[in-house]
């Protein structure tokens, strides 16, 4: 079976190998943040790598508000950027809106990479046991657009699906390990096969003890697409996920927890 270059690069991803193609991507980063205690201030700061010649950017996070609450936006490190530019009516829905445009749209601005351009305070809310994504993406009337520099013509923006987007993680008394991020955070040993998959993959794990476990889905633009409880004992269990129940073929986050231990991974359906 051959696959279009789109998927092959979307496997290269996935396995983990270095692409030019991904490096030269606006990419936007916000931090996963391990062992948070209920009650704790949260900062995650907005980094940027290839933030190059920019005009404009708009996006929105969001988080579940049972989990975090917002507390301020700060440290702006965008010419002119001020609290103007952020919507803060819906952060008690954990919704915050952000839209910034500078005023030299010939040139635009360029940042080192892993510069911060603003950082976002919160306040850990819930429990012990309790997390929360952290995600970029888009609601109307926000749509995401990157807008690039140029002279004497502006090249249309870049949408959600043209940058690389790595989403946060908030984790209350507990720790998340993931593949795209370093450490050794302790993390549900678990194996996606087949990954990429066209029909049906299956999602394979180990519990020392009897668990309730978490699964959620999200697409890359980290809306929800799935969630599911189970009440599983000591073992070996596997979860399968069938082609029918993603809206359509792209780039998903699964990410599967107990009360202690969690793990993110990345998942393709072709």
């Amino acid at each position: 079976m051959f696959l279009s270059s789109r998927w092959v690069w979307a496997v290269v991803f996935v396995l983990g190998f270095p692409t030019l193609y991904a490096q030269k991507k606006v990419t936007f980063i916000l931090p996963v943040v391990n062992n948070v205690s209920p009650g704790a201030v949260v900062n995650m700061p907005v980094q940027v790598v290839n933030f190059d010649s920019i005009a404009g950017v708009q996006f929105v996070l969001q988080w579940d508000p049972e989990v975090i609450n917002f507390l301020a936006v700060l440290n702006f490190n965008l010419p002119g950027l001020t609290i103007q530019h952020f919507g803060t009516q819906e952060t008690n829905q954990g919704i915050l809106r952000f839209s910034w445009n500078t005023s030299n749209v010939r040139t635009g601005v360029s940042l080192p990479d892993s510069s911060s351009i603003f950082l976002v305070k919160f306040s850990a809310k819930g429990q012990s046991g309790q997390g929360t994504p952290v995600v970029f993406t888009e609601i109307p009337p926000t749509a995401f657009e990157v807008t690039k520099a140029g002279d004497p013509v502006t090249p249309p923006p870049l949408r959600i699906e043209d940058c690389v987007l790595h989403h946060g993680y908030v984790a209350i008394g507990f720790a998340v390990n993931t593949e795209e991020l370093p450490g050794n955070a302790p993390g549900i040993a678990m194996q996606i096969g087949p990954n990429p998959f066209a029909d049906r993959t299956v999602v394979t794990f180990d519990l020392s003890s009897a668990e309730e476990v978490q699964m959620v889905l999200t697409d890359a633009a980290g809306r929800m697409v799935k969630t599911q409880h189970y009440a599983l004992s000591a073992g070996r269990h596997g979860i399968e996920i069938a082609a029918s129940q993603l809206p359509q073929r792209g780039f998903y986050l699964l990410l599967l927890r107990t009360k202690t231990q969690a793990s993110i991974h990345p998942l393709v359906r072709l």
